[in-house]
């Protein structure tokens, strides 16, 4: 391929929810948009949210409903879909995409195979859990036999994929967050007046999905000791899942019910994130988590569990504080000190901006993956 010629590059990704992944490629996907040199084609296995960005964003997009296909009917569609569009690199994200894209490469219908490793996962039970293990075995084989190249979100996790992977294939390109288009709609006083919160109240937040990983268990407990201390905190809850009514529960429990409000899924989450004081993560394992770089873009002082990715993003004590995970104490006296010291809260603010714009900014990681696909290609 001549260096003025355009790299055709099609992102495949299931699409079905509003997550992490999703967030990531739409963001990375509307920042190729205009690259000169980058034909742009997404192709999405569920009608949603994703779906309806990328069109709205200008992306070419192609819907192959999951749930009427099944993934042999997909393989026929796509092959379909993409014989006579000469695909250079095909950007997959996630198992059941990845073994698509390695059977599509098999056929000769992309040059070149990139994917993306979003988290490591979470446990699961029964019949789901034996389908994550056919799918993880499935997925290593055909990444090893096919995949140019494998990114992770995080230097944690592409450590730990090098005991399954070759190392010259690994390489880490950050989660990033465009700031220009991390812009609240609504005023704090009018975010506080819908949820019944009076401006003079702190208010303490999280979101993401009600699962165990995210030891949400511990965030309420957290919430029972800083009560102690500031009686009128309020604690925002954001997102759904399965774990909603044992959390709910857990709060009815601890007594702090009033308190606390759970929000449920939110369209304007950008909206919530700037009402907090105080943005909290407590999980057991994250990559790089989307919604701690919105609430750092947003220059929220961050109280985070040190675990996985986080600990790249999160310098301790200069753009958030680090806490030991699954200490309740710990999370509640990190909450404390930012509450109780406007010099700290200001410091962290100020360190959380300019984190993201050092490494965690669209355009820096833009360029990372720009390169990824010239290196291949050319």
């Amino acid at each position: 391929m001549g260096i003025d010629q355009k790299i055709t590059v099609c992102h495949l990704i299931s699409g079905d929810l509003w997550a992490g992944a999703e967030v990531q490629a739409y963001t990375l996907l509307s920042a190729l948009k205009d690259e000169p040199g980058i034909n742009l084609l997404a192709v999405v296995l569920n009608e949603g949210r994703l779906a309806e960005q990328l069109r709205k964003g200008g992306i070419e997009t192609i819907v192959i409903d999951e749930s009427r296909h099944g993934i042999v009917q997909i393989f026929k569609i796509l092959k379909e879909e993409l014989k006579n569009r000469k695909i250079d690199v095909l950007h997959s994200h996630r198992y059941k995409e990845n073994i698509l894209a390695a059977l599509l490469k098999k056929e000769g219908l992309t040059r070149y195979l990139v994917q993306t490793v979003h988290g490591l996962g979470e446990e699961f039970k029964g019949f789901q859990k034996i389908k994550i293990i056919l799918y993880s075995l499935l997925n290593n084989y055909f990444t090893r036999r096919y995949f140019n190249k494998i990114i992770a979100v995080s230097n944690d996790i592409e450590r730990q994929l090098k005991d399954k992977f070759k190392a010259d294939c690994l390489t880490t390109v950050h989660n990033a967050v465009k700031t220009e288009n991390i812009r609240p709609a609504h005023s704090n006083s009018e975010v506080r007046r819908e949820l019944k919160i009076d401006d003079s109240q702190p208010v303490i937040g999280t979101a993401g999905r009600l699962v165990p990983i995210k030891g949400y268990d511990i965030f309420l407990s957290a919430a029972k000791i800083i009560l102690e201390d500031t009686p009128r905190a309020v604690f925002l809850l954001a997102g759904d899942g399965p774990l909603k009514e044992e959390l709910q529960q857990q709060a009815l429990s601890l007594g702090i019910e009033k308190n606390v409000r759970f929000l449920g899924f939110r369209e304007d989450i950008i909206d919530i994130l700037n009402c907090l004081d105080i943005f909290v993560m407590s999980s057991h394992h994250e990559g790089i988590p989307m919604i701690l770089l919105e609430a750092m873009a947003l220059q929220k002082p961050v109280v985070s569990t040190a675990v996985g990715g986080v600990k790249e993003v999160i310098e301790d004590n200069l753009s958030g504080l680090l806490v030991k995970p699954g200490d309740e104490k710990s999370l509640a006296l990190a909450c404390l000190i930012v509450l109780n010291r406007p010099d700290t809260r200001e410091k962290l603010s100020r360190g959380a901006i300019g984190r993201i714009e050092e490494e965690y900014s669209v355009e820096v990681q833009r360029a990372r993956l720009l390169n990824l696909y010239r290196g291949m290609v050319n």
